[in-house]
């Protein structure tokens, strides 16, 4: 062979090379980007409407959520984590910006977030991210606009989103409608004759059914998580992308929801960061989902605005010492619409509850023509109510009640 053609050859095979690395550079480049820069891509998931006790990881033997269960076991559980108040917009606009509802300006139910006040999103839009939202808002036109793309369709539309992404990292918010009332639309894979009643429902094939409605809808929105999972694995982008889950207050359900109760603003908490996190940890100490504004922000190494009244727990990702992890946490609720109010606050184990005085507990619309509310209506008629279901009649006393036993204890009359 002449030095030519050797010479030839050798051309050819150091072009071809380059080719094929050059070809797989600009592939996944994309995936590649926010671990060159250090930050991560961000995605929250929102039940709206959905008790904490209400998926398998935190003890439910009933309930089908295998994504969300390896969600948790992959990363870290939240055992004690709370929201600032039971209803959904102001729960969302509190979580979004970091202050509690009535520092927001939109601290009832259905008030949009006022003008030049910010959110999240707008914050990481500022330092470089693609922002984008799926599905449900709840929070006005002027938190709208601080996300750079949205969404009505769920997994459907997330590889259109990863594409318009560049060579940004991005930061997407979730908010499901599941479960809310109303049910019926979801596949049916609960049995009635399988669920646990609570003791302040009635325990009657009506209920029953009622919560295996409820527990359906769940189920569809693990299964829709699963899919951006996938589709993250897919386009090799899951071991840099931090996830949360939570609701943004308790389940559609007497007593649950719209109530200072811990089954109207417990919530689950879930966060798994792949390569970060211990997987499998559980973190027990008090949280408030106020915090997770600023935990993000210090995530992706920016400042954390004064105004914020939450505070970075990130360091309890790595289970350091954590000066602003909670040690006193407080909600709140007061809507016109249902005639709730009142507050509580916990330190550690001491929980303390200031009900207004002389008022009913209150019912939100969609609770009071549920199956589960008709059934205890009927057995009140009947004076057949045990004490823990009469107590949903009864009047609020506006005595400090103090209880060591993480459940509110609020004394009423008949």
């Amino acid at each position: 062979m002449t030095g030519s053609k050797r010479l030839f050859k050798f051309q050819y095979l150091i072009y071809g090379l380059l080719f094929i690395i050059l070809t797989g550079f600009y592939s996944n480049s994309n995936a590649q980007q926010s671990e060159d820069d250090g930050r991560p891509n961000i995605i929250i998931f929102v039940a709206d409407d959905a008790g904490w006790r209400d998926f398998g990881t935190y003890g439910n033997k009933v309930v089908q959520t295998p994504n969300i269960d390896q969600l948790a076991h992959g990363g870290l559980q939240f055992e004690n984590a709370f929201l600032t108040t039971a209803q959904c917009s102001p729960s969302r606009i509190s979580i979004l910006s970091g202050l509690y509802p009535h520092a927001t300006g939109a601290e009832d139910l259905h008030m949009p977030l006022p003008e030049g006040t910010r959110i999240l999103p707008g914050y990481l839009g500022d330092e470089g991210y693609f922002t984008g939202h799926m599905r449900k808002t709840h929070y006005g036109p002027h938190a709208d606009a601080q996300f750079d793309w949205y969404s009505e369709d769920l997994s459907a539309s997330f590889p259109s989103f990863l594409d318009k992404t560049g060579e940004k990292p991005f930061f997407l918010w979730v908010g499901f409608s599941d479960p809310h009332r109303g049910y019926g639309d979801a596949p049916e894979v609960h049995a009635p004759e399988d669920i646990l009643v609570p003791p302040y429902l009635v325990d009657s094939f009506e209920t029953r059914k009622d919560l295996a409605k409820y527990y359906d809808e769940i189920s569809r929105m693990d299964g829709q998580i699963g899919q951006f999972l996938k589709i993250l694995e897919e386009q090799e982008r899951r071991n840099n992308t931090l996830i949360l889950f939570l609701s943004d207050n308790g389940a559609p359900f007497p007593r649950a929801k719209g109530t200072v109760y811990d089954a109207g603003i417990k919530t689950p908490l879930i966060i798994n960061w792949p390569g970060k996190i211990k997987p499998g940890a559980k973190y027990e100490g008090l949280t408030s989902v106020i915090d997770l504004t600023p935990t993000i922000l210090d995530v992706a190494g920016m400042v954390i605005p004064e105004q914020m009244q939450g505070k970075s727990i990130e360091p309890v990702f790595m289970f350091k010492p954590c000066r602003a992890a909670n040690t006193f946490s407080v909600s709140a609720i007061g809507t016109i619409a249902t005639s709730i109010s009142g507050a509580c606050g916990r330190s550690g184990l001491n929980l303390f509850a200031t009900p207004t005085r002389e008022l009913p507990h209150g019912t939100p619309a969609d609770i009071g023509g549920s199956p589960s509310f008709r059934a205890l209506i009927r057995k009140k008629k009947k004076g057949t109510l045990t004490h823990d279901q009469s107590r949903l009649f009864g009047y609020r006393d506006q005595e400090l009640s103090c209880m060591t036993c993480k459940k509110i204890h609020v004394r009423s009359t008949m």
